[in-house]
C-alpha cells in the first residue's frame, strides 16, 4: 500500500470516527441510552461494523463525556481567569447550561458514575470558593447547593423547550440573585452533605436509566 494509499484511509477512520460521536450524541440526546449501536450506524451514514469496530456503547459514552468534560474544563479556567470573580463564575453557569442538551438518560448515567461527578464538582468547588472570597457570594452556600440548582434549571429544559426556550436563562437569573452576598438571613436549613447528594444522586440515576427502553 501506498504512504497516499495509507493517509487516505487514516482520513477515512477519523471521518467515521467523528461521524459516529456526532450521531451518538444527538441519538442519546434525542432518544436515550436505549439506542442501539445499529440505529447510530444509521445516523452515522456507515456500516454496522464500523461501529462495533470502533465503540462499544460504553466506550462512546465515555468519550462523549471526555469531550463534554473538556469544554467545561476549558469554560472554567476561562472563569478562573477573568479579572471579575463574579463575572466568570455566573459566565461559567450560563455556558453550561446553553450547552446542554435535553438528555434525561445522559443527566442520570452522570448522576451514577462517580469519578465523572468528582471531576465536575471539583470545577465547581474552586469557582465557588473563588467568589466567595470575593464576597460577591453568600459564605453559607455550598457546591451541593449550585449542583443541585443547576440540576434544576437542566431538568426544566424539556418542559419550557418548545413553547420558551429561553425561559433557562430567566431561571438562572433568579438562582444566581439568590446566591449574591448581601444582609439577609442565612439559607435555611442545613445543605445535604456530600455524601448524602452522592448516594441520593445514584439513586436517582439508577432509576432514570432502569426506566430508559431497552
Amino acid at each position: 500500500m501506498s504512504g497516499q494509499s495509507g493517509k487516505c484511509l487514516r482520513s477515512d477512520a477519523q471521518e467515521n470516527r467523528a461521524r459516529i460521536l456526532q450521531a451518538a450524541a444527538q441519538a442519546f440526546s434525542e432518544d436515550g441510552l436505549g439506542v442501539s449501536l445499529i440505529e447510530i450506524a444509521r445516523r452515522a451514514g456507515v456500516g454496522n461494523a464500523t461501529v462495533h469496530r470502533n465503540f462499544t456503547k460504553e466506550q462512546l459514552v465515555d468519550e462523549l463525556f471526555a469531550v463534554w468534560f473538556a469544554r467545561r474544563r476549558a469554560t472554567a479556567a476561562r472563569a478562573i481567569g477573568d479579572p471579575d470573580p463574579w463575572h466568570g463564575f455566573a459566565t461559567f453557569c450560563e455556558e453550561m447550561l446553553s450547552d446542554h442538551k435535553v438528555n434525561c438518560s445522559t443527566g442520570a448515567l452522570f448522576a451514577v458514575r462517580p469519578q465523572w461527578r468528582e471531576c465536575f464538582v471539583g470545577l465547581m468547588a474552586e469557582l465557588l470558593a473563588r467568589v466567595q472570597h470575593s464576597g460577591d457570594v453568600r459564605l453559607d452556600l455550598t457546591v451541593e447547593d449550585l449542583l443541585l440548582g443547576l440540576l434544576s434549571i437542566a431538568g426544566t429544559m424539556s418542559i419550557t423547550a418548545e413553547v420558551a426556550p429561553h425561559q433557562w436563562r430567566r431561571q438562572l437569573s433568579i438562582m444566581l440573585d439568590g446566591m449574591r452576598a448581601r444582609d439577609n438571613e442565612r439559607l435555611p436549613g442545613l445543605s445535604v452533605t456530600p455524601d448524602q447528594l452522592r448516594d441520593e444522586l445514584r439513586q436517582w440515576g439508577s432509576q432514570a436509566l432502569r426506566s430508559q427502553p431497552a
